[in-house]
């Protein structure tokens, strides 16, 4: 999988974005995945996808041994599917979906975990992000960098590392997300001059202060009231914190694994371990709150 960075722009038609996305309000969205978030949902509707199937949104319940087709959402959406034919070679493809969320952030994860079944040359290889309806509250962090992709963005995106997303407003933010199986050449999958930037560029980058230790303390005396009902909203608070202030490498796993060492409920502490495994290391089950960027 090719580095997140920056790969290139497209031109986008604001005004036929948002006629398709009108349209698409009134299609069946799925919400699979919404249990990688703290607050709202991860609402996704394919346009493309093995054997042209809608389909629920999760990866692993389709056929990965079909080509992919457009789908009945994607029949719909006529801008939104001339902007992937038009921009990108369709024989890797395997998913074209776009993707939405609102006031909410994603528990900090790897993807693929659960594809190891699935044969390698017809698994998830490269993954490509362009924002369609973005704003200043949209985030994206990996390896404790912050960052914003801007409107007509075309971005590599390395989900097998650890990453989160962040819509920090009560406006919604709409990316388009592509699939493609591994290509002898990740410029082979699109129609357009890549200019890669091989990493994320410093124009793109959050600027955040450090985390002071008064800050650091105080989300430590979480541990005096999280529980098993409210341990999510724990999760909330500590990942919003990171997109706001710098506290060092593996931040939020690091603060949530002292809140728990400090709760004094063992079953929180075995939660907090547990989610952590499922989000970083191992998913054969969906955890029990339900079934990511």
């Amino acid at each position: 999988m090719v580095d997140t960075q920056l790969a290139g722009r497209v031109e986008i038609d604001s005004a036929a974005v948002t006629e398709d996305l009108t349209r698409a309000a009134t299609l069946r969205f799925s919400e699979a995945y919404s249990d990688y978030l703290c607050g709202g949902l991860w609402k996704s509707l394919m346009l493309f996808a093995t054997g042209g199937e809608g389909g629920d949104g999760l990866i692993t319940n389709y056929d990965h041994s079909r080509k992919s087709g457009v789908t009945a959402f994607g029949e719909q959406l006529p801008y939104l599917r001339q902007l992937v034919e038009r921009n990108f070679h369709l024989e890797n493809l395997n998913f074209a979906r776009i993707a939405e969320m609102t006031n909410s952030v994603t528990v900090p994860h790897r993807d693929l975990l659960e594809l190891e079944d699935i044969p390698q040359e017809a698994r998830n290889a490269h993954r490509m992000h362009i924002p369609l309806d973005t704003n200043e509250g949209a985030l994206f962090t990996e390896d404790n960098v912050v960052y914003r992709m801007a409107l007509g963005d075309v971005w590599f995106f390395d989900a097998s590392k650890v990453h989160g997303a962040a819509a920090l407003t009560t406006r919604s933010r709409t990316h388009l997300i592509l699939d493609f199986t591994d290509a002898a050449d990740a410029a082979d999958v699109v129609k357009f001059p890549l200019e890669p930037t091989g990493r994320i560029p410093e124009d793109r980058v959050s600027k955040r202060a450090s985390l002071t230790d008064g800050e650091l303390q105080a989300l430590y005396r979480l541990s005096d009231v999280v529980d098993l009902e409210n341990y999510r909203d724990v999760f909330g608070l500590v990942i919003k914190k990171h997109y706001r202030r710098d506290g060092g490498d593996d931040f939020v796993w690091r603060t949530l694994t002292e809140i728990g060492r400090r709760c004094p409920d063992p079953a929180v502490r075995s939660k907090i371990q547990e989610e952590q495994r499922f989000f970083l290391m191992e998913r054969a089950t969906p955890t029990p709150d339900g079934g990511s960027s």
